[in-house]
């Protein structure tokens, strides 16, 4: 006969954890503009965290984009207390070269952050070519 417990076990659920995601599956900007980029949290939080971004210059069906092609990309997006939506500005600076349009990949990764990834965690930034083909 096994005696009843006298430590019973209580689980909690937490039902206020939040995901992830960016607004918009894909954003554009032209050369020599610039295109703003948001995330955005399904619920507020009452502590600052932060999601890194990964950035990839080959997305399928676009040129590669190089380094001096856009700046502004942040690497880590930091939430503050009770904001659900972070934002930041890509710029893209003109050139006088004609070239097909070209794109970027970006990616959340929530490891570590106390997040779950939303429904939309990559998205991709096309930038459109400003030049006329001569």
């Amino acid at each position: 006969v096994v005696p009843p417990s006298t430590n019973p076990m209580v689980t909690i659920i937490d039902d206020e954890s939040s995901s992830v995601r960016f607004t918009e599956q894909t954003y554009s900007g032209e050369e020599g503009g610039v295109t703003e980029v948001c995330l955005v949290l399904n619920n507020q939080l009452d502590m600052e965290t932060s999601v890194t971004l990964s950035i990839s210059n080959s997305v399928t069906g676009y040129d590669d984009a190089e380094n001096d092609d856009y700046s502004g990309v942040l690497t880590v997006v930091t939430f503050v207390p009770l904001n659900q939506m972070s934002c930041f500005n890509i710029t893209f600076p003109d050139d006088t070269e004609y070239e097909f349009d070209e794109a970027i990949k970006l990616t959340i990764d929530t490891t570590g952050s106390g997040l779950n990834p939303g429904t939309i965690t990559e998205a991709d930034v096309i930038i459109t070519d400003d030049d006329s083909k001569i």
